[in-house]
């Protein structure tokens, strides 16, 4: 089972990551959503939102767009973060993510890149 969550406004996914009312939690399993769960947002500060997203659990964050800060602290958490997201409704989003529609080249060009050796 992957958790992936999202922050959310209105059913559909927040611009600005740190300013999402709420974020939905959706537990995958075997390509369906098995759980969704709906939490109000903790307090805004520095960190707040990839601490508290790390405590719940999340293996994976969708987001639009993402401050550099929020993103190295997802990722020294071992939270993979799928940015650029186009803001529409979550459960399209995350029927996007289980098909393997999203955009996930940021990631892939990364970890491509470290494991070529130097061949000389």
């Amino acid at each position: 089972m992957i958790r992936v969550a999202m922050p959310i406004e209105d059913d559909r996914l927040c611009e600005h990551f740190g300013h999402a009312p709420k974020f939905a939690f959706f537990d995958i399993e075997d390509g369906k959503v098995t759980s969704t769960q709906i939490e109000p947002s903790p307090e805004h500060y520095e960190g707040s939102f990839p601490q508290w997203i790390k405590e719940k659990g999340a293996d994976a964050v969708i987001v639009a767009g993402i401050g550099p800060k929020a993103k190295e602290l997802f990722e020294s958490f071992g939270i993979k973060v799928i940015s650029n997201a186009i803001p529409k409704d979550a459960r399209e989003l995350i029927e996007d993510f289980i098909a393997n529609r999203l955009d996930l080249s940021y990631q892939e060009v990364c970890d491509h890149e470290h494991h070529h050796g130097h061949h000389h």
